[in-house]
This record gives C-alpha cells, structure tokens and sequence, in this order.
C-alpha cells in the first residue's frame, strides 16, 4: 500500500468515525465551531457577571454568540461591539449608568461594552420576573416585542418556539453555549 493509499484509509476512518458520532447525536457543527473560538476577555466577563449577579457562563455565551469575541463586530441592524448593543440602547444605557460624555465609539473598548450590555441583561432579566428564557429573547428582538409576545401566550420556554425565527434560534444557541460551558467548566 503506497502513501496516498493509506492517506485514504485514515481519511476514511475518520469520516466515518465523525458520521457515527454525529449518527449517536454526540455531535453538531455548532458545538465544533464553538470549541475552536478562544474565550476572550474573560477578566472583564468575570467582573461584570459578579458585579450584576449574572451567571459568567451566560455572559461568555451572549458575547460568543453575538458576537465571537470580535470587539469590532457591527451587525447588519447597527449593533455594535462585543455584546452587539443597539446605538440607541447604549445612550440609553450610558444615561442610566451616568456616563459623561460618552460615545458610540466607546463601545469598541471590550470593558466598557461588556459593562453596559452586563448592566443591560441584568436589567432585562428583573424586568422578566428572572425568567431566563424571557430575557435572553428580550436582549435579541427587545422588550416590547416579548412582552407582545406574552400578551399573546408565549409562557417563555422552550417548549414554544418564539414568533422570531432569528429570536428563536439566537435563544437556543445561547442556552446550548452557556450549558456548553458550564459542564466544561470554562
């Protein structure tokens, strides 16, 4: 058997070794994807998350899904930074939090954006009774849409799935990445 056999042999194996896990249910793209991003700015995650009694795996999730750690990331909708904050959001924020002067720019510094969407979260999830499911889908499509959304029925679980596709799913990934992280202890 020459070299380029046995490169094909090993390829084989492992494909198929991948089609078996993937088969059993152990494994999805999602979860490699998420394994192969670094967590950044764990520093900042671990301060803000005890500064406003957030879970630290949540907040890792929210700022791996929003935005892949990527402090420059801007979301087709305007969102803006690590925690992907709305423009008007963040004055609003910067308002409450009694930030002077502050500008949009300010949300590319990676402290001062896990901050205010720290601050934000923990906001949503008093508004909705601590109902996890409620305030992560708040932070995706607003509070006004969830609370039509509860005037319609929606009892804020998984059970359901949201109005909002997009919602829908940024919920979900949130929930598999912070259990991701919690059982891996990171």
């Amino acid at each position: 058997m020459g070299r380029k056999d046995l490169y094909k042999v090993i390829v084989f194996f492992i494909l198929s070794g991948l089609v078996f896990i993937w088969i059993s249910g152990n494994f999805d793209l999602w979860t490699l994807r998420r394994n192969l991003a670094p967590i950044r700015y764990q520093a900042e995650i671990d301060k803000y998350a005890d500064k406003f009694s957030l879970d630290r795996e949540l907040l890792t999730a929210l700022i791996y899904v929003e935005s892949r750690f990527d402090k420059y990331s801007r979301s087709s909708k305007g969102a803006v930074g690590l925690m992907q904050l709305m423009p008007p959001t963040a004055n609003w924020i910067a308002e409450e939090l009694e930030y002077n002067n502050f500008n949009l720019d300010d949300l590319d510094n990676p402290e001062l954006n896990i901050e205010f969407g720290s601050w934000y979260l923990a906001y949503l999830y008093q508004k909705f009774d601590k109902n996890l499911i409620k305030t992560i889908a708040a932070y995706n499509a607003g509070e006004n849409n969830v609370r039509s959304w509860i005037e319609t029925g929606w009892e804020g679980d998984l059970q359901q799935k949201l109005p909002f596709a997009e919602t829908d799913n940024f919920v979900r990934r949130v929930i598999s990445t912070k259990n991701y992280y919690k059982q891996n202890d990171i």
